[in-house]
């Protein structure tokens, strides 16, 4: 997950925003505390719909507190605070972002495999501070199949996108009680999100990885160098199987007491979400050209 789960502020009230800007900088401090300060640069929306999902199904109690931001200096900030989830989404962050850099070190070219280079090894001691050893030794395994999985190029998006989704179950449901209700949910919520991941970011670098010679599930798919409308639209199609997959999860957890919660997790998915995917998919410069 890197950036393209996210809400849509508009259509959240100024409370609901507030809490939601307050999960973004206690993740954030949760990160500079678990794993490193540095890590904060790794931060996204992503970790923070984490959090408000594994919350919504601990009902784990939590605090929000004004802060002093050194990025922000000049107005206190709220932040989220006292919460185990808060850290969990912190530290499975890390394992997550070094997973990523692995997977650029290894597949990419260019600035993109010098930046991975550079920053693993800080990645790798952020990684070893988040202190998730069975989480890493899962995630790792799942990498090391998607990995081979994309050398065989296969044309097909479920492959390696079910992969993808059998990462994030794993981390959204690690820790849950097994069997549990909260465990299946967390999965489900996870495995969907994994797969819309996927699927965004193959549309999103579809030019940039037929150009420099990567695997894209689109391209092997289809079988040509760009998308036709008929090609978007499927995606779209897809997308939005994988979101009303998450919102029929989400519309089985009980959020009596934190309805706030729930209403910004439907905005992220109903709204955000979707509208990631709606730009992608419009932006000629990321998905391509459609053919004459």
């Amino acid at each position: 997950m890197f950036g393209y789960v996210k809400a849509f502020p508009p259509e959240l009230t100024l409370r609901e925003y507030e809490l939601y800007r307050a999960g973004y900088c206690g993740v954030c401090r949760a990160m500079g505390r678990c794993n490193g300060c540095a890590s904060c640069a790794g931060l996204t929306w992503d970790s923070v719909f984490l959090f408000f999902v594994r919350t919504a199904l601990t009902k784990d109690p939590f605090e929000v507190k004004k802060i002093f931001c050194l990025l922000h200096p000049f107005k206190r900030r709220q932040a989220v605070f006292s919460t185990p989830q808060i850290d969990y989404a912190a530290r499975a962050s890390a394992v997550l972002i070094h997973g990523k850099l692995q997977d650029d070190k290894a597949d990419e070219r260019g600035v993109k495999k010098l930046r991975a280079s550079l920053f693993l090894p800080l990645a790798s001691r952020h990684k070893k501070r988040a202190d998730l050893p069975e989480l890493e030794q899962r995630c790792a395994a799942i990498l090391a199949k998607l990995a081979e999985t994309e050398r065989e190029r296969p044309a097909s998006f479920d492959l390696p996108a079910s992969l993808s989704g059998e990462l994030t179950a794993e981390v959204f449901s690690y820790g849950l009680p097994t069997g549990s209700a909260e465990e299946r949910l967390a999965r489900e919520i996870g495995f969907h999100t994994g797969k819309f991941v996927y699927a965004a970011d193959a549309a999103d670098d579809f030019l940039a990885d037929r150009k420099a010679g990567r695997y894209n599930p689109y391209a092997a798919l289809f079988g040509r160098g760009t998308l036709t409308e008929e090609d978007k639209e499927g995606i779209f199609d897809g997308i939005r199987y994988e979101l009303a997959a998450i919102e029929r999860a989400l519309a089985l957890i009980d959020f009596s007491g934190i309805a706030g919660i729930g209403r910004i997790l439907s905005n992220v998915v109903g709204e955000g979400m979707l509208r990631t995917a709606q730009t992608i998919l419009t932006d000629e410069k990321r998905s391509g050209k459609t053919e004459e």
